[in-house]
């Protein structure tokens, strides 16, 4: 499947990925299809269960997190994740997902956060440590695993 996007560096964080179309609140973005799993949690990998992860394809796991992402995630029938917009996204614009969406505990960003977003948390601690009001916010957006808990 191939979608509107690609893959540039995007200053400090590295590579990105930018809409290469707009994209309006709702739609399919991303597809991210597991090239396998892996022995447990690292930088690259997605929380699919308490004890399970895996790494996704590429773009799916070139993009970045923020603490304001313009993505929120669903498992798909692959076993990985799709990323949605929640909210209109413009030509151009890079592509977020708030890692805490998938991650109970988050290890990928070991120092401070780098999204500079007004509403930046400073540290990405996993869903374990989200606020109840962004948890309710992403409710629709999160990995199934988390709801259950």
């Amino acid at each position: 499947m191939k979608f509107d996007v690609v893959v540039r560096p995007v200053g400090e964080k590295g590579l990105g990925v930018i809409a290469q179309k707009t994209f309006k609140k709702g739609v399919l973005v991303v597809r991210g299809i597991p090239e396998g799993f892996v022995g447990g949690r690292t930088n690259h990998s997605f929380q699919l269960d308490t004890d399970r992860h895996i790494q996704l394809n590429k773009p799916a796991r070139l993009i970045n997190h923020s603490c304001d992402p313009n993505l929120g995630v669903n498992n798909n029938r692959f076993g990985g994740y799709d990323f949605f917009a929640i909210r209109n996204i413009t030509v151009g614009e890079e592509l977020t997902w708030d890692y805490s969406m998938t991650e109970f505990i988050s290890i990928a960003i070991e120092n401070n956060c780098l999204c500079k977003s007004n509403n930046c948390r400073g540290r990405i601690r996993g869903f374990v440590c989200l606020p109840l009001g962004i948890r309710n916010k992403y409710n629709d957006f999160i990995a199934d695993y988390l709801r259950k808990l």
